[in-house]
């Protein structure tokens, strides 16, 4: 099988997946439809199904399965321990999908749990390129420990961002994307292969989600995307001295900074407990001030998933901002911090802008939408 249909392939299971989700819904959908419309950050206003992470899962591992003989014989045993180590995580996921009982605290402890799987089949974060952190991340416990709790919280990050159609899935092709392309660079086809199987799994998935949302990523999507593009990113740079360990986290700063920013806010801007959703992330500030205000300032309303879905590109230009300095130099620790500080610092302009009712003009859609 050529390497072009191996990746069509890939695209064309995850589509079907989907596909039978969306047109079995009447069956399923009181089990994994996402019918709670009053929840703070709720966007839809109709029940949608949200289990479109086994369209994902079921993409990447088709493709895996059929790859045939790598050049590099290493994709044999990465790629089933990988699924392994993302079992639990997923499996959490998907059930917080079905039964809407399983707490994000328990979701975040069956990330940790993937990602010490993980760190026993692959080992974990061994360097960051300063010397004192390198001698400690040298001692077996403190490895595991860093690891954990980055993978999973990386993990954990991507599920913030999932919160209109296409933004996570597209914001998750896009960083599969630049992993697979550094590790080109670097020469490894392992990871190269399995990004780009992640890739392609997700854009079948895409077509369901973007625009209309006819069917949801859900927690197990999310946590399962999130766990492989972590766990890819820590393989990268521990079988590649050559890459920064700066880029491990720069490929994952968008849903990485949205956490932490939103951890802060809800401390201590808000006063109240970091794991109380709200409608104040940046995608939800978008929609409401950037996107639905271009209708609602003429008197038109717009349907409900044209403004959702025109919120996505705002984040995927917002992501790109660092996500392609990340790729082009992925071996210059300053410029890497560079791209970091600066995709911040616009976060943070205009999350002050729109929380003010401070809206740019520029930013607004474009005239031909205010047309009667």
């Amino acid at each position: 099988m050529s390497i072009s249909f191996q990746y069509l392939y890939v695209v064309l299971t995850a589509f079907t997946v989907g596909g039978l989700i969306v047109f079995s819904e009447r069956w399923h959908g009181r089990f994994t439809g996402d019918y709670d419309l009053n929840k703070p950050q709720a966007s839809h206003k109709v029940s949608t199904p949200r289990v479109g992470g086994l369209a994902v899962f079921a993409g990447t591992l088709a493709g895996l399965l059929v790859w045939g003989k790598p050049d590099n014989t290493t994709l044999h045993w990465l790629w089933p321990a990988l699924f392994v180590a993302a079992l639990p995580v997923f499996g959490a996921g998907i059930l917080e999908d079905i039964t809407k009982d399983v707490g994000a605290g328990k979701r975040l402890l069956a990330a940790f749990l993937s990602a010490a799987i993980a760190w026993w089949f692959f080992g974990g974060v061994s360097r960051v390129d300063v010397e004192v952190l390198d001698y400690l991340f040298s001692f077996w416990p403190v490895s595991l420990i860093f690891t954990v709790i980055a993978v999973g919280g990386c993990t954990h990050a991507l599920n913030l961002v999932d919160g209109m159609n296409g933004l996570a899935s597209m914001v998750s092709v896009l960083m599969s994307i630049s992993i697979a392309l550094v590790a080109y660079q670097v020469g490894d086809m392992a990871v190269f292969t399995i990004a780009l199987a992640m890739a392609s799994a997700i854009v079948g998935f895409f077509v369901w989600n973007f625009p209309f949302g006819r069917v949801f990523l859900g927690d197990g999507g999310a946590y399962f995307i999130g766990f492989i593009l972590a766990e890819l990113a820590v393989l990268l740079v521990m079988r590649n001295p050559s890459v920064s360990p700066f880029y491990a986290l720069a490929v994952l700063f968008y849903p990485v900074f949205e956490t932490l920013f939103s951890i802060w806010r809800r401390k201590f801007k808000r006063g109240v407990p970091v794991d109380q959703p709200d409608a104040l992330h940046l995608h939800q500030l978008i929609f409401r001030r950037l996107v639905r205000v271009t209708f609602s300032r003429e008197g038109k309303e717009a349907l409900p998933y044209l403004c959702n879905a025109l919120t996505s590109p705002y984040l995927w230009v917002l992501t790109l901002l660092n996500l392609v300095p990340a790729t082009l130099f992925w071996d210059n620790p300053l410029l890497l911090c560079l791209g970091m500080l600066s995709f911040s610092l616009v976060y943070i302009w205009l999350y002050s802008r729109l929380v003010k009712w401070r809206c740019p003009r520029w930013l607004l859609l474009p005239s031909i939408f205010n047309k009667r």
